[in-house]
C-alpha cells in the first residue's frame, strides 16, 4: 500500500471516530440525566416542591397512578403527569446558595 492510500485510510478512520463521539456520547449523558430525574420522581413525597415543564412551581399534596396532585396556590390543585416534572425547587435553591458562597 502506498502512503497516499494509508493517509486516506487514516483520515476516514478519524472521521468515523469523530462521528461516533459526536453521536453516542451526548446520547449517553442525556440518558443518564433522564435516569437521575426518574429516580428522584420515584422518591417524591408529600410536601416536596417541584417545577413543571410549563414553569409552574408547586407542592406535591397527593399521588395517583402515573400522576400527582400539585398545590400551586390556596385552594388550587392541579393533577399532572409525573412526566411533566422538569426539576425540583430544592435543587435549584441549593445550587443558587452554593454558587453564591465563596
Amino acid at each position: 500500500m502506498n502512503t497516499a492510500a494509508q493517509g486516506s485510510s487514516f483520515i476516514w478512520f478519524l472521521l468515523l471516530a469523530f462521528a461516533f463521539v459526536m453521536i453516542f456520547l451526548p446520547a449517553r449523558s442525556q440518558k443518564k440525566r433522564e435516569q437521575e430525574l426518574k429516580t428522584k420522581v420515584d422518591a417524591l413525597q408529600k410536601g416536596d416542591q417541584i417545577i413543571l415543564a410549563s414553569g409552574i412551581i408547586g407542592t406535591v399534596v397527593g399521588f395517583k397512578d402515573e400522576a400527582l396532585e400539585v398545590k400551586v396556590a390556596e385552594n388550587v390543585k392541579l393533577t399532572v403527569l409525573k412526566t411533566a416534572i422538569a426539576g425540583f425547587l430544592t435543587d435549584r435553591t441549593a445550587a443558587a446558595t452554593k454558587g453564591g458562597k465563596k
